[in-house]
């Protein structure tokens, strides 16, 4: 039986997730296509920094991606991404901002429902065990430090705190990251 890699993994979920819609499965579709392009500088999850003065694009919005993916493509400074974005039309743009902007939530959305929701609920609005806070509240950056802190053991004692700790310390970096971006997303 082979295994999916996780960038696959992410395209089945977001494809989940989209199913309803058949145009916007598509354009998730074509922004996956057109991001293995982007791979060599931005890295596989969108986050390397080319040069060290580019945004990790992994952390901005689909809108913001779109805006700056236009911009590069007006007449100017001509560089790398100049050349890139020249290719992309409004509906390429569209699909890769689109693409770029859900890859991480839909992979912590995964993780959650494995890992988590079993304690937490399908939605995060349980308190696990009447002893935890509601995870659905948390913003992205507490859900990161609260998962990082059980890890290193922060939060130690008590069986919820061993409960989470065992839970947490079998994540890696990238997987915090993802459900912090998650768990983020319910409470907008």
């Amino acid at each position: 039986m082979k295994l999916l890699s996780k960038a696959s993994l992410a395209t089945l979920l977001c494809v989940a997730a989209y199913a309803t819609d058949p145009a916007v499965m598509e354009q998730f579709r074509e922004g996956e296509t057109l991001f293995k392009h982007c791979i060599p500088c931005h890295g596989k999850y969108a986050s390397e920094r080319p040069m060290g003065k580019d945004a990790n694009l992994s952390r901005l919005s689909e809108k913001t991606i779109a805006d700056k993916l236009a911009e590069y493509r007006k007449e100017g400074n001509p560089g790398a991404m100049e050349a890139q974005a020249a290719l992309l039309d409004d509906r390429k743009r569209a699909a890769l901002a689109k693409y770029i902007a859900n890859m991480y939530r839909e992979n912590g959305k995964e993780i959650f429902q494995l890992r988590c929701s079993g304690c937490h609920g399908k939605d995060a609005s349980k308190s696990a065990f009447g002893r935890s806070g509601k995870v659905a509240r948390f913003s992205e950056s507490e859900a990161v430090v609260i998962l990082r802190n059980y890890q290193n053991g922060a939060y130690a004692g008590g069986s919820t705190a061993n409960t989470m700790k065992s839970r947490a310390v079998n994540l890696s970096d990238q997987e915090v990251l993802e459900l912090g971006r998650y768990i983020g997303s319910l409470a907008k």
